[in-house]
């Protein structure tokens, strides 16, 4: 399996619950273990280099939250998440989270 990158640093972060079936996600991505959530959030720190602190990001199906760690794994990244969970700008947008491009 290949080890994720580090993504950096995110806070003001929400969790967005997708209507997506988790039948449909397994067979799209097989063995993935991906939930039908996505993270919003700020950026604080891109260890990639693809957002400038301050901008605003959305990841990529969640597989794992660990909030005793801070730390939230997706399909692609790995991310350190600070400050309270649901602070984002947005609440829990839903599907409609995924028409936000960057």
């Amino acid at each position: 399996m290949k080890k994720k990158k580090f993504g950096g640093t995110i806070t003001n972060w929400q969790i967005h619950t997708l209507s997506t079936k988790q039948e449909d996600i397994d067979n799209m991505y097989p063995g993935e273990g991906l939930q039908p959530l996505v993270m919003t959030g700020t950026v604080v720190e891109d260890k990639l280099g693809r957002w400038r602190p301050g901008y605003h990001m959305r990841s990529s199906f969640i597989k794992k939250i660990d909030r005793q760690k801070g730390e939230i794994e997706t399909r692609n990244t790995i991310y350190k998440v600070e400050g309270k969970e649901n602070a984002d700008i947005f609440p829990d947008l839903g599907d409609a989270v995924l028409n936000i491009f960057y």
